[in-house]
């Protein structure tokens, strides 16, 4: 089932990016920027992927005015990648409006009780796959 799982949760996305022109990764580094922003660094240690591929990744989002680069204002030589929400919201808003009404009428049949059990399982195995990727990338 875990298995099935992974594989709708990935086509969901990879169908969703495809839908607003992008790669699944572009679109997958775009889903993790905060309101406040990130360094390239940031996004390379998140990922994995390298700062040179970050900087790909960022050249494209940027052309498709999904981000913008802004110089920090403590250390002007970092600059900060922050996702325009404006355009993120208009574009990707309505597959996941959809979404999430959807998932709302799923877990609408747990009780309280139930859907701590839930969380906790998805808190565990997020765990569970970031120690495995670390031990991945380590090799």
């Amino acid at each position: 089932m875990g298995q099935e799982f992974s594989l709708a949760l990935i086509m969901f996305h990879q169908s969703v990016a495809e839908k607003v022109g992008l790669n699944l990764t572009d679109y997958k580094v775009l889903g993790i920027i905060p309101f406040e922003g990130m360094t390239a660094g940031q996004i390379s240690s998140i990922t994995g992927l390298s700062t040179g591929m970050v900087t790909t990744v960022v050249d494209r989002l940027e052309k498709k005015d999904f981000v913008y680069r802004e110089r920090n204002t403590d250390d002007r030589r970092k600059v900060i990648i922050k996702a325009n929400f404006e355009k993120v919201g208009l574009v990707l808003g309505p597959f996941f409006q959809s979404f999430g009404y959807e998932m709302g009428k799923v877990v609408s049949h747990y009780s309280p009780e139930e859907a701590k059990v839930i969380n906790d399982y998805i808190k565990k195995s997020i765990e569970v796959f970031r120690q495995e990727t670390k031990k991945i990338r380590q090799k």
